[in-house]
């Protein structure tokens, strides 16, 4: 066999191309979004800013409100910690090595409130939208609980799931004032959520677990 027919496709030139402009619009869509609000943005607006025309915008996205998922998809891949090194933090926990954990992910959250705050805008304006846009389990709170489970701070899913909501409440809630422009004491705000995660893991490790 031809060593040809091993080899892994790649995507051809006119793929590359497309998948190229789909950025160009998203990355438009994050500066036009910034600068006049999601709602009063115009799709012919984004498609300028992004060197192309409206046609080739609905090539790739049939209305505005698609481009609020793309910035979501962005954020949450700008914004995940590393649940791993969390899951051995929670074994034995600490407070200034959980506040140390905390503030490297709150160190992304002027990336992410950009990405945002559109998504946010749209939520509050469209109730339909909004159910499609934000998942009713807050970000975050499904690696969390994982975590949770694997630190053997929670027996079962159910327990972790709880936890994970109540853990994630107040950074939610202060993320969401960051994204809209509202001072946010991130040092402060990791020293009482690495006290509050701390106490509560400690209360609640299992006996036999490690470190415990």
């Amino acid at each position: 066999m031809p060593p040809y027919r091993n080899a892994v496709a790649t995507p051809s030139l006119r793929a590359r191309q497309k998948a190229a402009t789909r950025e160009l619009i998203i990355d438009a869509a994050v500066v036009v979004f910034a600068a006049r609000g999601y709602e009063n943005s115009r799709i012919d607006e984004v498609a300028s800013c992004a060197g192309t025309s409206r046609a080739t915008f609905y090539l790739h996205f049939r209305r505005k409100s698609d481009l609020l998922f793309e910035l979501r998809h962005r954020a949450e891949q700008d914004f995940q910690p590393d649940y791993r090194k969390l899951v051995s933090l929670l074994r034995d926990p600490r407070v200034e090595e959980i506040q140390q954990w905390l503030l490297r992910g709150l160190s992304r959250w002027a990336e992410a409130a950009v990405l945002m705050r559109p998504v946010f805008d749209a939520a509050d304006q469209d109730r339909m939208l909004a159910k499609q846009l934000l998942p009713e389990t807050l970000p975050g709170s499904k690696p969390l609980a994982r975590a949770l489970v694997d630190a053997e701070v929670c027996p079962d899913e159910s327990t972790a799931d709880a936890m994970a909501m109540v853990f994630m409440a107040p950074l939610f809630i202060a993320f969401r004032r960051r994204a809209f422009g509202m001072p946010v004491n991130e040092e402060r705000l990791a020293v009482l959520t690495a006290q509050s995660w701390t106490a509560m893991a400690v209360e609640h490790l299992r006996p036999g677990s490690a470190n415990h």
